[in-house]
């Protein structure tokens, strides 16, 4: 799981210094690529691809007028009190209208507005706007 969270913080800094593409050498690949999936699918990046010659996973960031999609990222990266969030809860949240909070359930990543039709909770990774 510290993978996703450094794959986070790669693309934060990309954003921050306003550059197309982030580069991340993942020790666990499988995991950053289902969740590369999950935010392609939402369309905060424009693509992603995997290297396997040099082990590197490209983020390729996605912009609209010269602004990039993905403004902020919110990561819940708490290693000695992890945010759990019950169905119940996300039924709260979602009334709030966040934009898209990623969650770790037991089907995988998933937006959580998906883990509310799945009816799951989760281990909440980021809090994207």
């Amino acid at each position: 799981m510290k993978d996703v969270f450094y794959l986070l913080n790669i693309i934060n800094i990309s954003l921050l210094n306003k550059q197309k593409m982030a580069l991340y050498k993942p020790k666990n690949v499988k995991l950053c690529l289902k969740f590369l999936k999950v935010i392609y699918e939402e369309g905060f990046i424009l693509s992603y691809s995997y290297n396997i010659k040099f082990n590197v996973l490209n983020v390729f960031l996605n912009y609209y007028k010269n602004q990039y999609v993905l403004g902020n990222i919110k990561s819940f990266n708490k290693s000695t009190f992890p945010v759990f969030i019950k169905y119940r809860d996300l039924i709260a949240i979602q009334n709030f209208g966040i934009s898209i909070l990623i969650l770790s359930t037991v089907k995988g990543f998933m937006p959580h507005y998906l883990a509310l039709k799945n009816r799951l909770g989760g281990k909440a990774i980021c809090l994207l706007q």
